[in-house]
């Protein structure tokens, strides 16, 4: 038996979540991102790994290692990956893609960003 996620109890759920307690979803937001990332993370070395580079666009994950490309929490469209600059990121709480950012606390990063370091 398939189960389909409840779009519509989710999208009010955040709603409601958003108007009686601010900031909570936007940690809701950030956890997301940190698990996405992970994933991301993990299904890169396996590429890398298997291939002996890193992909060229999230693209190449699909369908080894993921349905689709992850979703952004903060504005669902893709997650963003750069292999230039070596990050995965999100556009974050203000919604702008800044192309990513450097530092250590990826949660209060403009554009959080994880660094691909292998």
């Amino acid at each position: 038996m398939l189960f389909t996620e409840n779009v519509v109890g989710k999208e009010l759920h955040d709603i409601i979540v958003a108007v009686v307690f601010p900031g909570l979803l936007e940690k809701k937001c950030l956890e997301d991102f940190s698990v996405i990332g992970t994933q991301l993370l993990i299904a890169i070395r396996a590429y890398q790994i298997e291939t002996g580079k890193v992909p060229a666009s999230l693209n190449e994950l699909v369908p080894e290692y993921f349905f689709e490309v992850p979703r952004d929490p903060f504005d669902g469209k893709l997650i963003k990956y750069s292999p230039e600059k070596k990050i995965i990121y999100s556009v974050g709480k203000d919604l702008k893609d800044s192309g990513g950012s450097e530092g250590k606390n990826w949660r209060t990063m403009e554009d959080p960003s994880f660094k691909v370091e292998f």
